[in-house]
């Protein structure tokens, strides 16, 4: 009787964290794709985490016109991505900018922030353009 009570707390606790994983809140993600959606332009968010980008990695289609707003949630920063003279000025925490561009070649770039020692911090990412 002993075995079979314990089973079942087990059984039960099991289930509470799997209901409990269910509804807990969406973590951001790291990996935003937009080559599936349709229309030219594509509206991405990003924000910092530290001295880190989320997304770390945006995925768009050759020839989309790309609206970025970059969300700072902390220090000094910018968002820059140099092959297509796409960047923000540095804001503060809690300030926010928008910026348009057009995505005019494939391949893979580096996105990163421009404040001294930030990159080389890992304040970076990938842009991806495919064809």
């Amino acid at each position: 009787m002993f075995q079979r009570m314990k089973k079942m707390s087990v059984l039960v606790i099991f289930a509470v964290l799997l209901a409990g994983a269910a509804v807990a809140p969406a973590v951001a993600q790291d990996v935003i794709d937009v080559t599936g959606q349709s229309g030219q332009v594509k509206e991405i968010t990003v924000e910092n985490d530290r001295l880190s980008f989320v997304p770390s990695e945006i995925r768009v289609n050759r020839g989309d016109t790309i609206r970025l707003t970059f969300v700072n949630t902390g220090g000094r920063h910018d968002w820059v991505l140099d092959e297509f003279d796409a960047a923000t000025d540095v804001i503060t925490r809690g300030q926010s900018q928008t910026i348009e561009f057009v995505a005019d070649q494939a391949g893979e770039f580096e996105f990163y922030c421009s404040v001294p020692g930030h990159r080389q911090a890992g304040m970076y990412g990938s842009f991806i353009v495919v064809e």
